[in-house]
């Protein structure tokens, strides 16, 4: 089975200058939407301080819904406005500058994704990991500050795993992103509940910083 990167090898030897979103996605055929949502998520994936207070997966994160939910139900190929999918990307500077740097670093990564395990890319794990990307998300399009890394990293690891057809990967891949996503559950409940027990403490305490404001513009 041909990994990801012969496939983008096979794409980048064609020699052509531009290739339409929808020409990338069939050749990449039943990897089609997993390269997509690594590639959306990968950006947000790399640990950054935050900005936008937590916004900057927003649009990640309702592109990682909306193509989950296609592999939820079994479709093959990803589902784009036609605008997007005739949309032209010129590849020649890539194929110039970076396509051997890239190579060789896809290169390496293959010696620790061996493609064990091919039994569980079936559509039972393949559907459940993406309800678990649905969920996660969820959190990323949640405009608030610290929900959109660790969210965003459960996507990009689970559809890194499956491009690079590693079965063991793809299971622990699942198994983090069920950790982070109770994780979010249980700190906002805790969250929650502590700020409703709370509510005078903290209601008082902000109520006296603004009359020391007050005073102080006085």
């Amino acid at each position: 089975m041909k990994t990801i990167r012969n496939k983008l090898n096979q794409l980048i030897n064609k020699k052509k200058k531009k290739f339409t979103i929808r020409e990338i996605i069939n050749h990449f055929k039943e990897d089609g939407l997993f390269a997509i949502l690594f590639i959306i998520t990968f950006p947000t994936s790399i640990p950054s301080p935050s900005y936008g207070l937590g916004s900057s997966t927003i649009l990640g994160g309702l592109i990682t819904i909306f193509l989950s939910f296609q592999i939820l139900l079994g479709k093959r190929n990803p589902y784009l406005p036609d605008f997007i999918m005739d949309k032209k990307i010129n590849v020649s500077t890539f194929r110039k500058r970076y396509h051997k740097r890239v190579n060789y670093a896809l290169f390496k990564m293959e010696k620790y994704f061996k493609k064990s395990h091919p039994e569980f890319f079936n559509k039972l794990f393949t559907k459940f990991a993406s309800i678990l990307m649905i969920l996660n998300g969820i959190w990323m399009i949640i405009p608030i500050i610290f929900t959109n890394w660790l969210p965003s990293t459960t996507v990009t690891f689970i559809s890194f795993a499956y491009l690079f057809r590693d079965g063991f990967m793809f299971i622990i891949s699942m198994l983090f992103a069920i950790f982070i996503f109770l994780f979010y559950v249980f700190a906002f409940k805790y969250i929650f509940a502590y700020v409703k027990k709370n509510k005078d403490k903290i209601f008082n305490f902000f109520k006296k910083d603004k009359d020391k404001k007050d005073d102080l513009l006085k």
